[in-house]
């Protein structure tokens, strides 16, 4: 059985229609404008975030890289300063060799 709509109403059918695909139409791009505004949102943080880390990793080679120094300075000291003594102690040594033999 078909229907036959009055000229009249499938007008106001088809502008009740289209005022309803016009009305989701403007919500969706509402949405996606929101959207579009939390994810630049979301990147802004997270670059900062980033950066942040960035920043922090660097100061913590910096200062691992001021320790290993300052442990390398140490070593060498101590280096230098036993081989001072073992030096002076193979020279005292050798002296009192000399020694023994001269007298």
């Amino acid at each position: 059985m078909t229907r036959f709509m009055p000229e009249g109403e499938e007008l106001s059918s088809w502008l009740e229609s289209r005022r309803l695909i016009i009305s989701q139409l403007s919500a969706m791009e509402a949405s996606i404008r929101e959207l579009g505004v939390r994810i630049d949102k979301y990147n802004d943080t997270s670059r900062e975030r980033a950066n942040e880390l960035s920043r922090e990793a660097q100061d913590g080679m910096s200062d691992l890289r001021l320790r290993v120094a300052m442990l390398e300075l140490r070593a060498k000291l101590w280096g230098a300063g036993l081989g001072v003594l073992s030096g002076a102690a193979a020279t005292g040594v050798t002296q009192l060799f000399m020694n023994s033999f001269r007298h």
